[in-house]
């Protein structure tokens, strides 16, 4: 019943910053059409720093108030040191005390900045370099992100904010929060050693954040108890919160750009390879790979290792290739469809702490050994990229597998449907408040 080193392997080759790879060009298309964005005037930008001046007292009484619903409700949430409590008086770097507080990477560097659309870019405005707005270790080597520089005072329309912040998690805000982490932070978080990742990628120590196993057999969890130290339905509940607090204060840009944040998480539990580390795999299965491993013939343990990286990693190029050509085609396609799909929307229950969890995830998580297998079939054609080191030319791909595609679909109105039920939440707040209660459930308008 040992396979502890098997779940630990598989779950280490996953290439947590990858769930639809670029979080903006998604929310753009799920979030265009939601009125209460489409109709919402522009807002300013506002540097961080003039934010938390502002709304000091009221900040330090809502990380508390989240502090100790956080104790009381998530499982196997490691508390919050009492050191790095945001303090009575707004003293020294309020910038840095804040991340702390939050127990995000102090090192963030926030740009200020708006990505736009494939095709919609300003090439005469100013635009910044990824090592002004990545930290290094999250720098993709695929990537073509292009980044508009903001300048404080300048307005700007809140879906551009919004769907910009959604790919912010990716840029540093997880990286080295364990004790085994490089840096100086890891010491002080008590998150305490990293739960799972792989140290040959940079980004990795950000995976248990980002991916969320909420719904494995007992008997995964009690093998491999490392798989409930994740947290992305925390880190969701923090910014939810934060958001809903900066829009009843009057703080719209922050309100845009923490509910972006805390849009990421729950966009990735759209992926099912971060709701589960062992997509097409069941459990006889994995206790007869160990099993074999165990006693010296570990070919099919390679094997399965080998297959969920090919797999996670290679279907996150296929569509995002395929998603920026035809944002730059133009034309109408059923994938850009699929995020924009309102049809399913209102059969989901409202927002809450524990929609993340007990909706987002185990949507996920059942449709994972269909995806999986979708993917083996894909690969199986001779027109697939087939090597996990082949890296990224993907010029020659083609994307007309219909079974893999039609799977493509239906997650990505789940991404979609998903998306849209936590910003109507977000957004809907009209008074000021400084309750936790702003970061818990909250009725979609």
């Amino acid at each position: 019943m040992k396979f502890l080193l098997l779940v630990v392997g598989l779950c280490s080759v996953s290439p947590a910053s990858w769930a639809w790879s670029n979080h903006t060009l998604g929310s753009y298309l799920a979030l265009q059409e939601l009125p209460a964005l489409r109709e919402a005037p522009e807002v300013e930008v506002e540097p961080l720093e003039q934010f938390l001046a502002q709304q000091h007292s009221g900040l330090v009484a809502l990380l508390e108030e989240q502090e100790t619903f956080a104790r009381q409700h998530f499982p196997d949430y490691p508390a919050r040191p009492d050191e790095l409590k945001l303090q009575d008086l707004p003293v020294g770097d309020l910038r840095r005390a804040f991340l702390m507080a939050l127990r995000v990477n102090p090192q963030i560097l926030l740009a200020m900045m708006i990505q736009p659309l494939p095709g919609q870019d300003q090439p005469l405005r100013a635009h910044l370099k990824p090592q002004e707005v990545m930290v290094e270790q999250t720098r993709s080597p695929w990537s073509r992100q292009r980044f508009i520089q903001l300048q404080p005072g300048e307005k700007v329309v809140p879906l551009a904010v919004l769907a910009t912040a959604a790919d912010e998690p990716d840029y540093g805000h997880d990286i080295n929060l364990f004790s085994d982490n490089p840096g100086d932070v890891g010491a002080l978080y008590a998150f305490g050693p990293q739960s799972f990742g792989d140290a040959r990628f940079g980004y990795s120590s950000q995976a248990p954040f980002h991916m969320g196993f909420f719904h494995e057999n007992p008997i995964v969890y009690a093998a491999a108890p490392f798989l409930r130290r994740d947290w992305p339905d925390w880190r969701a509940y923090q910014y939810f919160g934060l958001a809903r607090f900066a829009f009843a204060n009057g703080h719209p840009y922050w309100g845009y750009r923490f509910l972006g944040w805390g849009l990421h998480y729950v966009q990735d539990l759209t992926q099912p390879y971060h709701a589960t580390p062992l997509p097409g795999v069941d459990l006889a299965s994995m206790l007869l790979m160990e099993a074999k491993a165990l006693a010296g013939f570990d070919t099919d343990k390679r094997a399965a290792i080998e297959r969920v990286a090919t797999r996670h990693m290679e279907v996150e190029k296929y569509q995002y290739v395929w998603l920026e050509q035809l944002l730059l085609a133009g034309q109408p396609h059923p994938m850009l469809a699929a995020y924009a799909d309102t049809r399913q929307d209102q059969a989901y229950p409202d927002y809450s702490p524990d929609y993340l969890r007990e909706v987002v995830s185990a949507e996920s998580s059942a449709q994972a050994a269909d995806f999986d297998a979708a993917i083996g079939q894909w690969l199986s054609t001779p027109e697939a990229t087939m090597s996990f080191s082949t890296g990224n030319e993907l010029q020659g791909q083609r994307h007309d597998h219909a079974q893999l595609n039609a799977q493509f679909y239906e997650l990505l109105r789940h991404f979609g449907a998903h998306s849209r039920i936590f910003v109507s939440a977000g957004i809907a707040v009209s008074a000021p408040a400084s309750s936790a209660a702003v970061g818990q459930s909250a009725s979609r308008n």
